[in-house]
């Protein structure tokens, strides 16, 4: 082999070893990103942190930080994880280090599976832990409370005058010491009374115990002698006692023996707690009643009472409404109206003031009567609602524009598609509302847009409660009434 091509080989060799060296220093990816998952947290300061660092989970590599950076004044740490390691929504991390002066990592606790997965890219709530900086931090504040202790001791026996409040402390002492020798010689006499006093009661105890031993044998003798009187009762009581046994064996019998029977779905009971089939029924029912009761809970009510003035009629329209909300989307509507658009009647009149020559007049009247509404409304979006169902006693519908959380309402009422010679066309009515102050508001609009012949302005206004509002309403009669 030649030189140049043993040099090229050699030259080779080694950019190959280097590129491998390179690759496992930097932990670089020579084939593209692994198949990870990204989540991003905050810190207050990540210092000693930085790209490539460890993650790590219960002491453990698992991932890196591939990311650093400054987001309104925190540092935003984006890490990679393998993607078949479970993330949950609980899981928190805190910085650590390997060691007192080791590369800081990323602690990773990946919570409970209870709390479900957290998306991919989601934020983990972060914590700073224990490290060198917080310890030296402690150390520092330690140092100067203990400084402050010692400057407060040198200040109050330090030099001259503290020299002096030491010598009378010793002197104090002295004295303290020679006051107590005194006090132990002139009670000396004392101590030996009461030292005699103990020897003579023991001395005495020691002559009484013989005694005593005697009493308590012959209490022994008279116990005996009891019970040895009262064996003919104790042996009517033990056979009672055995009977009493016995009865009860019996009956723990018959109890086993029914319970034998409700296993093996013997009798009624036994097939009610057995046929699964009656057990589903029963569980079923349960589950509609809480369905039923959950729903109860949660429907919503409202109310809503209103009156206006219509101006070509010369009369006021009174009203009142009840909504039942399952849900925040949907609801059913309840009315009844006092109204003068309610029962329409047409009369013939044939006037003859000149003989031969006759004269027809027709005359629509319209009735103040009661009517009643029951629609079906669902909200589409945040601001539009569409009903259907009976309008004053005719069968309808409508669409609604609500905005500012409902307290602007613009909507339009097409019913009564039946024609008659002054009602050729559907009835249309188009109204506008505004709630200005809790729950009053006030209303306007045009009734009867495409008959010309009933066609009229209203004016009027109202009141909304729902159900806080009521509960308070409540209290405040409850509280009254008291």
């Amino acid at each position: 082999m030649k030189l140049e091509t043993k040099v090229g080989a050699f030259f080779l060799a080694t950019i190959a070893v280097l590129g491998v060296l390179i690759l496992r220093t930097e932990k670089l990816d020579l084939f593209g990103k692994k198949n990870n998952h990204r989540f991003m947290m905050d810190f207050q300061e990540v210092a000693g942190l930085s790209p490539q660092s460890q993650v790590r989970v219960a002491g453990v590599k698992v991932g890196v930080v591939e990311q650093i950076k400054l987001e309104q004044g925190k540092a935003r740490v984006i890490i990679g994880v393998p993607a078949d390691l479970p993330i949950y929504a609980d899981a928190s991390v805190q910085l650590s280090s390997l060691g007192i002066l080791g590369e800081k990592y990323v602690d990773l606790n990946q919570g409970h599976a209870s709390a479900g997965p957290m998306a991919e890219n989601g934020n983990i709530p972060s914590h700073m832990g224990v490290g060198l900086d917080n310890l030296m931090e402690s150390l520092a504040a330690i140092g100067k409370d203990v400084k402050s202790i010692t400057g407060a001791l040198n200040q109050s026996i330090g030099g001259e005058a503290g020299r002096q409040k030491l010598d009378e402390i010793v002197d104090n002492i002295r004295v303290l010491t020679g006051e107590f020798r005194v006090m132990a010689q002139e009670n000396h006499g004392a101590i030996n009374t009461t030292l005699a006093n103990v020897q003579a009661i023991s001395t005495e105890f020691r002559d009484r115990l013989p005694r005593l031993a005697q009493q308590f044998e012959e209490l022994g003798r008279n116990l005996n002698e009891m019970v040895a009187d009262a064996k003919p009762e104790m042996k009517g009581m033990m056979t009672d006692i055995r009977k009493m046994a016995q009865n009860f064996q019996s009956t723990s019998e018959n109890l086993r023996s029914i319970t034998d029977k409700m296993n093996k779905g013997e009798g009624t009971i036994g097939k009610l707690l057995n046929d699964e089939t009656t057990i589903k029924k029963i569980n079923l029912a349960v589950d509609n009643v809480n369905e039923m009761m959950g729903g109860l809970k949660t429907m919503e009510l409202r109310l809503d009472m209103n009156a206006a003035s219509w101006t070509k009629r010369g009369d006021t329209q009174s009203g009142l409404g009840i909504e039942l909300a399952p849900r925040k989307d949907y609801w059913y509507a309840l009315g009844l109206n006092s109204t003068p658009d309610g029962k329409i009647t047409e009369r013939t009149n044939i006037v003859t003031p000149t003989p031969g020559v006759a004269t027809t007049t027709r005359e629509v009247i319209v009735d103040q009567t009661f009517t009643v509404s029951a629609q079906f409304a669902k909200r589409l979006g945040d601001h539009f609602v569409i009903s259907a169902g009976i309008v004053e006693n005719k069968g309808g519908g409508g669409v609604e524009f609500r905005s500012l959380e409902d307290r602007f309402r613009l909507g339009a009422l097409a019913y009564d598609f039946t024609k008659r010679d002054n009602k050729p066309k559907p009835r249309y009515r188009l109204t506008t509302s505004f709630q200005f102050w809790k729950g009053l508001y006030a209303q306007a609009g045009v009734q009867d847009i495409a008959n010309p012949e009933l066609k009229t302005f209203f004016a009027g206004g109202g009141v909304r409660w729902k159900d806080e509002d009521m509960k308070k309403l409540l209290g405040l009669i409850g509280s009254s009434v008291k």
